[in-house]
């Protein structure tokens, strides 16, 4: 993939995408499968927000079955079945325990009824799929199994004596960040046009109508006009901006940005997810990357979507919650390796007053501008989530090709390969890679194998010119693959979302100091501008820095007095 903001405006769409997540990530491949012109742009870098800022989960969302939305649930299990066919190196099954004790809130005998409803509504889930992939149904498992996966799970708690404990399966993703580079990857190779920091400054207006929009290359801060038929809102939590952009109109829908926060630890499992219920929310402690993730907080956020971040007391707000589960790991600050956060961008009513978020619907909505008093040829996708964004990415499509007059073509993205992902059976394509590559070690080249798939080969063998310094060739040939075939432009582009290691904390500064160094020959960048690509990373990969503790005031010392 080859960056190139002036193929914006050489010719006109029939689709112009705002925003480089999940979702129009989604709208992109299934718009450009079935045959639409179509473009898409992202202010920053493609998955750089609400996309990365995920649980890194592929699900059916068990605990909505509380809230009796079946269809959501539904649809969710049917999309994880499409991600892990079409993606299946990118999304694997991972098993989950929820500890059950002898007063559990909600009782055991509930848990086991929901997650017998879960399996049943998943009937299909191994239907077509991997031999790797397939996702068993849930079961029991006996309290020595649950502190044999999950020593650190108390024995006894404030509910009583551990049980056992119900096991079932998920999708997890090994990296969001990397499967929007590779729905991408597909939409490009269908002849979409994509361009990452890329911003759209206004809507273009022709009358009652929008025709397109005024962008600018945030790199060059070049200026252009994006011509398309149809304008699609993908934004995420930026989408009420977007709005905006079409002029004053009656609002019928509105959102809400539920602000989650993740940490990066030590690993607590063994290789296991756990699902504990605390109050009116869950914690979720899930294997990652040799680590642990931590899982999450759900609070309104009503400020600036610009302006979230992770703050100290987010981090003892997260900590806190899973000491109570697992009070036995006696989590520390210290302990935390890296962590993000993630704007949730909820759909609800305009008149809606939800002081939480998390009792809130996971829903999305197609918003057609034109029906609400609005402009035609804008359309918002509002809501959603990961694992059903290629859904609401087909709904989309079909809702403009209404929009444009023309009768909808038959829907692929479902059954589409990923372009990188590997045609034979995922087993069959790892024990291929270790043997044409027997000098790399047996964890290493299986890793590889997932990350980047069929393009493995095409990877080791980039050009490591001017990254010898790296002193690992591998890592030398992922960083020059993700600057010449990934439209990586900028170092957090590289270090965050192309490579795994800028969350894992496994860069060492020496190293990114010689990839900045690289990506600064490359692209010309000045001294100032270098320091400044050092300075963006830092806020990424550092932490809020603890309040120092407040030294105690010495005691007055008590007069002495004269004895007799």
């Amino acid at each position: 993939m080859q960056r190139d903001f002036s193929a914006l405006s050489k010719s006109p769409f029939d689709l112009a995408i705002i925003g480089g997540g999940a979702t129009g990530a989604a709208i992109a491949l299934d718009a450009s499968l079935r045959g639409l012109r179509v473009a898409l742009i992202d202010k920053g870098d493609f998955a750089a927000a609400t996309s990365a800022g995920s649980s890194k989960l592929m699900h059916g969302g068990l605990r909505y079955l509380a809230n009796g939305d079946i269809r959501q649930v539904r649809e969710g299990l049917r999309e994880r079945r499409h991600w892990s066919r079409i993606a299946k190196h990118l999304v694997h099954p991972l098993g989950f325990i929820i500890p059950t004790y002898e007063d559990s809130k909600p009782r055991r005998s509930l848990l086991k009824i929901g997650l017998y409803l879960y399996d049943l509504l998943a009937f299909d889930r191994n239907r077509s799929v991997d031999p790797m992939q397939k996702i068993a149904g849930h079961r029991s498992v006996t309290a020595a199994q649950v502190l044999g996966l999950s020593p650190d799970t108390p024995h006894v708690g404030p509910q009583g004596t551990l049980t056992g404990g119900l096991m079932y399966q998920d999708g997890q993703m090994l990296s969001p960040e990397r499967l929007v580079l590779a729905i991408l990857r597909t939409a490009v190779q269908a002849g979409a046009v994509v361009v990452n920091h890329c911003e759209a400054t206004d809507l273009i207006k022709s009358g009652k109508r929008i025709s397109g929009v005024n962008i600018k290359d945030n790199l060059s801060q070049a200026r252009a006009a994006l011509s398309a038929k149809l304008v699609v809102n993908a934004a995420g939590p930026w989408a009420d901006d977007v709005m905006k952009l079409a002029g004053n109109q009656k609002q019928t829908k509105k959102l809400i940005r539920s602000k989650g926060i993740h940490l990066v630890t030590r690993s607590l499992t063994r290789g296991i997810a756990l699902t504990v219920p605390v109050a009116d929310e869950h914690v979720f402690i899930l294997p990652w990357m040799g680590m642990s993730l931590l899982a999450t907080t759900d609070t309104k956020f009503d400020e600036d979507p610009d302006a979230a971040c992770v703050t100290e007391a987010d981090i003892h707000l997260l900590l806190n919650k899973t000491n109570a589960v697992l009070p036995e790991a006696q989590l520390t600050r210290d302990d935390v390796v890296h962590a993000y956060v993630g704007l949730r961008p909820l759909v609800a009513d305009i008149d809606d007053r939800a002081e939480t978020t998390y009792g809130l619907s996971r829903g999305s909505e197609i918003y057609d501008h034109s029906e609400h008093g609005g402009p035609e040829g804008l359309l918002s996708a509002l809501g959603g989530k990961w694992t059903t964004s290629r859904r609401l990415g087909e709904k989309i499509v079909d809702t403009a090709f209404a929009k444009l007059g023309q009768p909808a073509k038959r829907q692929r993205s479902a059954n589409t390969i990923l372009a990188c992902a590997p045609r034979d059976d995922l087993g069959d394509f790892m024990d291929a890679m270790r043997t044409q590559y027997p000098k790399i070690e047996t964890a290493q080249i299986d890793l590889l194998s997932r990350l980047y798939g069929a393009l493995l080969p095409q990877m080791l063998d980039s050009n490591t010119q001017g990254l010898a310094k790296l002193k690992d060739p591998i890592l030398a040939a992922r960083v020059s693959f993700a600057v010449h075939q990934e439209m990586a432009m900028q170092l957090s582009d590289v270090v965050m979302r192309r490579l795994i290691e800028g969350q894992t904390g496994a860069l060492s500064s020496a190293q990114i100091n010689v990839i900045a160094a690289f990506m600064a020959k490359k692209y010309a960048w000045s001294e100032a501008e270098l320091k400044k690509q050092k300075a963006d990373l830092a806020k990424l990969t550092g932490l809020p820095k603890p309040k120092p503790a407040r030294k105690k005031k010495p005691a007055a010392k008590k007069p002495r007095t004269k004895s007799a």
